[in-house]
């Protein structure tokens, strides 16, 4: 295997040879070939921590056939055939077929939805086949490849070290050693691990759950998963629902039974008000709409890697953005260079050797485009010896390279914030003074600042011995232009009651500019907070900042908590290895997808595919509208509900005749199923940015709309009860067909009342089969014998409509 050369040389293991010569099975210098990888797949199986259940499908079909309703509808038939009512019986084991065909039709557009979803998620691992990298999904990984490791990447199986360059990796989660690893060929490696630093190759040597993590992960797999809050708020609505309704349905069987209606009877109008009363849609609903917000936010570059986000995001009042290449392009463009005493030829030079050779920085490839431009010999310049290599410190801000010439004389050369050099640096006051007076004069320009110093000498490898004393060559200017959607996101944040906080390692000069381009709120100039002055800065202090700069990873973490414990719901943006902490720490933690690590996409709820910071408004806009939709399907389902409860319960009470027998209240639920869970979860909501965030731990449902659910609810009842009653002297036929009627238009409606006045191709389709499904119902001969229904005149039909009309029309009105 031939080690490739990123900065810094790759050191080999000796036994490489003994380790790659296994021809027979595919392993090439160059990696496995396409051909042995995919036999290996077959023969070994793909590489997921925990393997499928192939069960798991069957198990959720099935759960989805146990619906309360089929349930219900079996016991309602083996009772009618107990009677020897047998046409009856066979009348509701036929209304089984719909019944579970929707219940089956929405739970599979939940699942496809997720399934999209995940495979939008899904982890990627690069690796050498046929001798050249490839990036593949994790779960291709087989033994014998050749996995390439690099900074904030994580190792997804369990190989041996090949070749490396400083590599260091985590191993806390197996080994719960907090210590970086250092390794070196021959060293294992293992899936799940994260490199901290350098990079290298690994050849697998156990994939999935073959490999230690894949034995935690097994176990972990076993553990019952945890439900969202909202999931957890309606559950306990379902429940209490559940309760009542089942003590309702008992009673009234038992009422019937002791009436002396017969056993048969009294099961028959218990089991048709549990039909009635049963909640059983809200839980599908829920799922439906949290399931197909997600995948429909991943339409639109926002990957929801918990659903759990989609629901708080309605809830968020801070967002805490990082400034580069969220609310900027990140595209630099090194537009100015300050040289102090020396040509700009030779402060390019310098800045060239203190970048990587093959950088991945947006900023080390300004200056090296910007050097070639100048006919800056780059490949000269970077082909001595590097013999020194001091990475990038995230404290005191600044990398340096110790390069040795061929005459054998040693060179420094460092770039990094001007703060951070400057106490290296051999300066008098005057210099330090013109120092960072023209560095504040490049801030307050928008410009990102790169301070470039060096020096000649000995060099011990000790970071403190080697940079200092250095010489001050001059500073760089890089341009990073705002995004131009930025500032009208902000506003739109802002005018929806949710405050924008930036966080940025930059200065606060540079922070402040940006700031006032993108328009935050009042005088950011006012909440500045250094990292500096972060730890020992007082809560109100914390809280009252809008710009945090020259932060630190760490200090994430104390910006989130300290706006959690004023009980903000924050969202926090990141993209490095160090900020996962903060990541998870806060309510939705969101990471690029550009230019985030593999670790900060693992620990975000959210992953912005365009780093744009406009999406992340997108996804709190959408959270909003989920939620109102849902909210608005809630209370629909009460209000249709209450009608039917109570004409189950009021009119054998008062003595009349049963209205509602199970096969209406079949006709019902394929009704009530594809309103709720179809109509309400496609509607826009225009004014979701115009509203201020919602409490946290506010209940599902507001005060005042339940009320005017119930209420429509019982005026509708009373309609349809008052028009029963009034036909029942000419044929209890044609008395249910009025009221199912003034029911069934009443419920048409209520979809209005709920969902406002928007119109969509999707509401015309459900409620235009479901009003067609009533005169078909009533004047269809066979059909209305087995619904024992009778047709109705012109004018029955006009006092039915006129009836459902004044029952909810008042709701236009009254909101």
């Amino acid at each position: 295997m031939q080690a490739v050369e990123r900065g810094t040389r790759l050191r080999c293991s000796s036994d490489m040879a003994i380790e790659v010569t296994a021809r027979s099975a595919g392993l090439q210098l160059g990696g496995l070939s396409e051909a042995a990888a995919a036999r290996r797949l077959r023969e070994e199986g793909p590489n997921r921590l925990v393997q499928q259940d192939r069960l798991r499908t069957l198990c959720a079909l099935v759960s989805a056939l146990a619906d309360p309703m089929a349930l219900m509808l079996a016991a309602g038939g083996a009772v009618y055939l107990l009677l020897g009512e047998v046409r009856d019986a066979v009348v509701l084991f036929f209304s089984l077929v719909p019944v579970l065909a929707v219940d089956v039709a929405l739970d599979l557009r939940s699942r496809s939805a997720l399934k999209k979803l995940a495979a939008a998620v899904a982890p990627r691992a690069r690796v050498l086949r046929d001798g050249a990298e490839a990036e593949i999904p994790s779960e291709r990984i087989v033994r014998g490849d050749l996995l390439l490791l690099r900074e904030g990447e994580i190792v997804h199986a369990d190989g041996l070290v090949r070749a490396e360059a400083n590599l260091a990796l985590d191993e806390s989660s197996l080994t719960g050693e907090s210590e970086p690893q250092e390794k070196q060929p021959g060293d294992p490696v293992f899936a799940g691990s994260l490199v901290l630093g350098g990079q290298g190759t690994a050849e697998v040597t156990h994939t999935g759950p073959r490999t230690r993590f894949g034995q935690v992960a097994e176990l972990v797999a076993q553990a019952p998963s945890s439900p969202t809050p909202l999931q957890r708020k309606a559950a306990r609505l379902v429940r209490r629902l559940g309760v009542a309704a089942l003590v309702l349905a008992a009673s009234m069987a038992g009422f019937a039974w002791w009436r002396g209606e017969g056993l048969g009877r009294a099961l028959l109008t218990g089991i048709s008000l549990a039909m009635a009363a049963l909640p059983e849609e809200f839980p599908l609903v829920l799922a439906l709409f949290l399931s197909v917000g997600a995948y429909r936010l991943s339409k639109a570059g926002v990957l929801v890697r918990r659903l759990a986000s989609v629901e708080t995001l309605g809830s968020t009042t801070v967002v805490c953005t990082d400034k580069t290449g969220t609310l900027t392009l990140g595209k630099f463009g090194l537009e100015e260079m300050v040289p102090f005493g020396v040509p700009e030829s030779a402060l390019l030079a310098v800045a060239v050797r203190a970048c990587e050779r093959e950088p991945e920085d947006l900023m080390e490839r300004a200056i090296l485009q910007r050097a070639r431009e100048q006919n800056v010999p780059v490949s000269r310049l970077q082909a001595s010896d590097l013999s020194i290599d001091h990475a990038f410190d995230p404290v005191e801000k600044f990398m340096a390279h110790v390069w040795r010439e061929p005459s054998g004389r040693q060179r420094l050369a460092a770039k990094g914030a001007l703060e951070g050099l400057l106490p290296r640096c051999s300066l008098t006051a005057e210099e330090r003074s013109a120092a960072l007076a023209t560095q504040e004069r490049m801030a307050a320009a928008g410009r990102r600042v790169l301070a470039v110093a060096e020096r000649t000498g000995s060099f011990c490898g000790d970071r403190q011995q080697d940079v200092q004393d250095l010489r001050l060559l001059g500073l760089l200017g890089f341009s990073d232009p705002l995004r131009p959607q930025v500032p009208a996101a902000i506003a739109a944040c802002q005018g929806a009651g949710v405050r924008v906080k930036i966080v940025t390692g930059d200065s606060p000069v540079t922070a402040l500019a940006i700031a006032r381009a993108a328009g935050l709120a009042g005088d950011p100039a006012e909440g500045i907070l250094t990292g500096d002055e972060l730890s020992e800065a007082s809560p109100d202090r914390i809280l009252r900042a809008s710009i945090y700069a020259r932060v630190q990873p760490g200090h994430k973490h104390l910006i989130v908590q300290a706006h959690q414990r004023a009980s903000e719901v924050v969202a926090m943006t990141g993209d490095g290895i160090n900020d996962a902490p903060a990541l998870r720490w806060a309510d939705v933690g969101v990471s690029m997808g550009l230019r985030g690590t593999p670790v900060a996409r693992a620990a975000a709820d959210l992953v912005l595919l365009r780093d744009d910071f406009g999406a992340l408004v997108l996804a709190i806009r959408e959270g909003r509208r989920i939620f109102q939709n849902l909210v608005r399907a809630f209370l629909y389902l009460i209000a249709f509900h209450v009608p039917v409860i109570a004409l189950a319960v009021v009119v054998p009470l008062i003595g009349l005749p049963p209205l509602l027998l199970p096969v209406h209240l079949v006709w019902l639920e394929l009704i009530v199923h594809p309103v709720s869970a179809l109509v309400f979860e496609g509607d826009a909501a225009p004014d979701a940015m115009r509203r201020l965030p919602r409490a946290p731990d506010a209940p599902i449902l507001a005060r005042r709309p339940l009320v005017l659910s119930l209420l429509s609810g019982a005026l509708l009842a009373a309609a349809a009860l008052w028009l029963y009653a009034e036909r029942l002297p000419f044929g209890q036929a044609e008395a249910r067909s009025a009221a199912m009627a003034v029911l069934i238009a009443g419920g048409l409606l209520l979809v209005i009342a709920e969902r406002g006045t928007s119109r969509t191709v999707r509401l015309f389709v459900v409620c235009s089969a479901v009003a067609l499904s009533l005169p078909l119902a009533v004047h269809f001969g066979p059909l209305a014998h087995a619904l024992q229904l009778a047709p109705l005149d012109a004018w029955e039909w006009v006092r039915a409509l006129l009836l459902a009309l004044a029952a909810i029309a008042w709701r236009r009105f009254v909101r």
